[in-house]
């Protein structure tokens, strides 16, 4: 049994105050800064700078209930002003920040509905992004004070901060979805909410007295901010940090801190262990020890058996072990985790029948043969959290049937901010709607696809994830760069399925159309009726890295899909540094 000295606490100020009082002498946070420390933190300085910047922001006018936009890199003063948000009474929403000069226009008008949707009183950033930003401080009807940590002194940590009465049932934190199928929505977590989903997960992994967390998730990123940050605060484990540019630039930074450290638990989505497995050099890997890293969680976005057996395979000879990778499930709706995979055991696969679970949504297990489809668990459902499966008529589904994913549980979200309509359909009934599809399959959950994400052709419904994962197979086209989604014919009264393909700089393009077709047709079943070749850095992507389907849709609809060709059409600043990676950088500084 983990044993969790915070567990009385009925708010997470009150969890630090806890923290505090029992390890406020002890190093919390190490953060690097292109392989340099930048500042070390004890759990007592944490607090003081939190007071300090508590202590501002009440002064420039923030009041109890208030929303306060985060606009801040991986930085010392992110850590400190997320905590005196919540010690002003108010609720932070982190943002991402500015990524791109040719893309600021779109970037604010993302930014400013953001202020508008948030209701948001005052914006913390930084001297650099400030003029950046500045068009977006009227968006909300008036003058947003912007907030830098050069205006936040050390001695306003020691002025009284007026006690606020925060109740379990306030909000710690307003997030906003990434918006892979629609607008970004602000999902409303409580002190509750985050408590429960951070006592389940320490529970799930058995953190305790020697761990040692290591991160370069952005800190807007719920994996990144609930997960590692919060999570290793509450536990009173030590943090490693690093920004995702320096990750991003040179990955074996994230494994020489796991290294270095000692490091036993840390996550990040499938493309970031593909990644380390591909670029990191043999040479830069001279005295790695891996074997201190017991939970390699991966999550956030499809988990692809092939990078489970790349991982494993190019670091095994230092040390990293097969049962530490750990797939896992969540969505922020549900605060962060679901579901976990057993501790200790190497990540569990199915093959099952992809005719079949397209056709009649039934996972028959058929073994590693061709026309199989492998499908990695996402492990069973946290303590305290029920996982169902939903039929079509919204009954429950048989074992082994495809559904949609219904969550339940103390982690699930209060709502959504400020849209009534779109709370009562996500929670309809006692439950949330995740819209993912999946299946439990022994109690192992199995996710296959999203509910707004398949697509049909002939009667037969195919998971637009699995014809994309087929085309970026083939030479030319552009890993993540593939799109697939259906339109209505209006002449024939049918759907057709159209692919849209970012294809390589310098590749050849005659004939690749065709090849898309035929090598979709031949790995899935479905033949797309259009093929789309575009430049790189054409289709949207969210915050985490997933393709906005309903986005290039929209574009191919109304024309301009061509005529956005060779920028780098992203909402997310974790995009867009993947592509500077794999375009600018090669791996290295």
């Amino acid at each position: 049994m983990v044993h969790d000295p915070l567990l009385p606490e009925p708010t997470l100020l009150r969890a630090l105050e806890a923290r505090v009082h029992l390890s406020g002498s002890e190093t919390w946070l190490k953060l690097y800064v292109r392989d340099r420390l930048a500042c070390t933190l004890t759990y007592g300085e944490l607090w003081a700078g939190a007071r300090a910047w508590a202590a501002h922001l009440r002064v420039r006018g923030v009041e109890p209930g208030d929303r306060v936009l985060l606009l801040l890199p991986t930085e010392q003063a992110f850590y400190e002003s997320y905590w005196g948000i919540l010690l002003a009474g108010a609720v932070p929403v982190p943002a991402y920040p500015p990524v791109r000069l040719s893309r600021m226009e779109e970037y604010l008008q993302a930014l400013g509905g953001l202020v508008r949707g948030s209701g948001a009183r005052a914006l913390v950033t930084s001297d650099a992004i400030r003029p950046l930003v500045r068009p977006v401080q009227d968006a909300g009807g008036s003058a947003l004070p912007f907030v830098v940590p050069q205006e936040v002194t050390a001695r306003e940590g020691g002025q009284e901060v007026p006690e606020i009465e925060v109740r379990p049932e306030d909000l710690g934190l307003l997030q906003y979805t990434s918006g892979s199928t629609g607008r970004q929505k602000g999902v409303m977590l409580t002190h509750a909410n985050l408590l429960a989903n951070l006592r389940a997960i320490g529970r799930g992994v058995e953190l305790g007295p020697g761990d040692v967390a290591v991160s370069w998730l952005p800190l807007y990123h719920d994996m990144g901010l609930i997960g590692l940050m919060l999570g290793s605060l509450y536990w009173g484990i030590p943090l490693v940090a690093l920004s995702p540019i320096d990750f991003l630039r040179r990955p074996v930074r994230w494994l020489r801190a796991l290294s270095e450290h000692r490091g036993t638990v840390s996550a990040g989505p499938n493309f970031a262990f593909s990644l380390a497995a591909r670029k990191i050099r043999d040479a830069d890997l001279q005295g790695m020890d891996l074997s201190s890293w017991r939970v390699a969680l991966c999550g956030a976005e499809p988990i692809h058996p092939t990078t489970i057996e790349t991982f494993t395979r190019r670091f095994a000879p230092h040390g990293f072990r097969p049962e530490a990778f750990f797939p896992a499930y969540g969505l922020a709706e549900n605060t962060l985790a679901v579901s976990f995979s057993a501790l200790g055991q190497r990540p569990h696969v199915e093959h099952v029948d992809a005719g079949v679970l397209e056709t009649e949504g039934r996972a028959v297990r058929v073994g590693s043969v061709e026309g199989s489809r492998a499908i990695v668990s996402v492990g069973r459902a946290l303590e305290t959290i029920e996982v169902a499966i939903a039929d079509d008529a919204g009954g429950p589904a048989p074992a082994g049937t495809r559904g949609e994913v219904l969550v339940r549980g103390p982690s699930v979200m209060a709502g959504y901010f400020g849209n009534p309509e779109a709370t009562a359909a996500a929670l309809a009934g006692g439950w949330l709607h995740t819209g993912d599809l999946g299946f439990l399959l022994d109690g192992h959950l199995f996710i296959c696809g999203r509910k707004k994400d398949m697509v049909i052709k002939a009667g037969r419904n195919y998971f637009a994830e699995d014809l994309e994962a087929a085309a970026v197979a083939l030479a030319g086209v552009r890993p993540g760069g593939v799109a697939v989604f259906a339109v209505e014919n209006e002449v024939r009264g049918t759907e057709e399925v159209v692919l849209v393909a970012e294809i390589r700089e310098g590749a050849e393009r005659r004939g690749l159309a065709e090849a898309l077709q035929a090598r979709v047709s031949e790995a899935t079943g479905c033949r797309p009726d259009r093929v789309v070749l575009v430049a790189p850095h054409t289709l949207a992507k969210t915050s985490s890295g997933k393709i906005q389907r309903f986005r290039v849709r929209a574009w191919y609809l109304d024309g301009s899909l061509a005529s956005r060709g060779g920028e780098r059409q992203t909402t997310g600043f974790w995009t867009y540094l993947k592509a500077w990676l794999r375009d600018k950088l090669r791996g290295r500084d």
